[in-house]
């Protein structure tokens, strides 16, 4: 039997979490998955225009490394979506399905510590953990290929097989969105003399806290500046004292992802890449170790000494070859970053170059082809997909709940939902077991 209430959608990302009934089309708020708080109070905002109005309280993450890691205040950030959701008006937790979003690297710690605040806390009937790059994947209506995910703090290549992940074959680093950043602030810092310069009067106060001017410089100036000097090349940007600055000869700042250590920051202190340290690398190298990995992880070895091939290893030879052209021609390009001009272009190009250098027995460079949601030729449609992707596909799945096909609803109730009873009766086993 079909579930009668619309499964709520929660979205948590680095930089903003993306949040509204599995029923919608977009998710009906976004707003920073940071929070304000006041250390000698203990309050907590949540909410862009309320943090604007404290900007003397300090302001924290919730996640690191795309995991949530502050468990004592994301309570908050869900509340405020229960509190908020229905056009500003609040709805009871314990009456609505919950399906919340996760990295495919998530810790079973977290995945125990987040289901205890949804049960014993919100109250929620039914939960669900929905993997990123599977919810997204799914939304484009294929089981097998390669998702690649730049949002603010990740980028990360995930291979997927007929619906698994291949963890052993799947990498992420810190060299996104908020790495471009840095280096977008050390260029406005060395036209403007002082980053504050860059701060609306009201904020550049003594009154802010220096926590608060780094949010709003990195959600604000920032983003703005990047988005315009990379998609539409600006040569001169206005600052809040109506003056304008000569932006002429800035760098592409895209070619950081694919080479973190091209432009050095003062201060800033990288890692040397290493093949043993996968995230100390850029976006080519992640997705050259990933399909490496996977061809040792699945071409079929030699029965024999003398080098000699079976019937049984050229049948999976060749499935080997089925499944590889699958995953390259299923190239998923997603995450907010994604949007950038010329980005997906320059990672289908890499994607084709890597295959003829190092794959030169396979065809597989022709088969290199990015995909889209319901091959939408739409550019709004293209931007909603890649900034809200993973939240749309854990809609996609969370509606099976309120299908009217009763087997529908029967598989998601048994291959993705936690009822609270059960989490009651079993604990920690069946989150482990069904979340695994």
């Amino acid at each position: 039997m079909a579930y009668g209430a619309p499964a709520v959608v929660i979205d948590n990302g680095s930089y903003t979490t993306k949040a509204g009934f599995a029923s919608d089309d977009l998710p009906t708020m976004v707003f920073s998955s940071a929070y304000s708080h006041d250390e000698s109070t203990g309050k907590v905002i949540v909410g862009d225009e309320e943090m604007s109005l404290y900007p003397q309280y300090n302001v924290s993450t919730l996640l690191e490394n795309g995991l949530v890691y502050n468990f004592d205040n994301i309570v908050h950030n869900w509340q405020y979506i229960y509190d908020n959701i229905d056009n500003h008006n609040p709805i009871e937790s314990k009456e609505y399905p919950l399906v919340m979003t996760e990295q495919s690297w998530n810790t079973a710690r977290n995945k125990i510590k987040t289901t205890e605040i949804v049960f014993e806390q919100l109250e929620v009937p039914l939960f669900s953990l929905v993997k990123n790059p599977v919810s997204q994947l799914y939304r484009c209506g294929k089981s097998t290929g390669l998702v690649i995910d730049i949002g603010a703090g990740v980028t990360s290549v995930t291979p997927i097989l007929d619906g698994i992940i291949q963890n052993k074959c799947s990498y992420h680093s810190k060299y996104a969105g908020d790495f471009l950043n840095l280096h977008v602030e050390h260029y406005l810092e060395s036209k403007v003399g002082s980053i504050d310069d860059l701060l609306p009067d009201s904020f550049r106060a003594q009154r802010a806290s220096d926590s608060f001017k780094q949010y709003y410089m990195s959600t604000h100036i920032l983003q703005e500046f990047k988005n315009l000097s990379i998609n539409y090349q600006v040569s001169n940007y206005q600052i809040y004292n109506h003056k304008f600055i000569d932006v002429t000869d800035q760098r592409n700042y895209l070619e950081n992802l694919f080479d973190p250590t091209l432009n050095k920051l003062e201060g800033v202190n990288l890692p040397e890449p290493s093949f043993d340290k996968p995230s100390s690398h850029g976006l080519t190298n992640l997705v050259f170790m990933s399909i490496k990995n996977l061809e040792a992880s699945l071409l079929p070895k030699t029965d024999n000494s003398a080098g000699t091939t079976t019937a049984s290893s050229q049948n999976r030879f060749a499935w080997f070859m089925e499944i590889f052209k699958q995953l390259l021609s299923n190239v998923l390009i997603t995450g907010g970053t994604s949007l950038a001009n010329g980005l997906s272009d320059h990672i289908i190009s890499d994607l084709k170059a890597l295959t003829q250098k190092y794959f030169p027995n396979y065809p597989f460079s022709y088969n290199v082809q990015q995909i889209r949601v319901n091959n939408s030729s739409s550019e709004s449609a293209d931007v909603w997909d890649r900034q809200f992707g993973s939240w749309l596909g854990a809609c996609n799945l969370a509606s099976m709940l309120n299908d009217n096909d009763e087997n529908s609803s029967k598989i998601a109730l048994d291959n993705w939902f936690v009822t609270k009873a059960d989490y009651e009766e079993l604990g920690e086993d069946i989150i482990i077991e069904k979340f695994k």
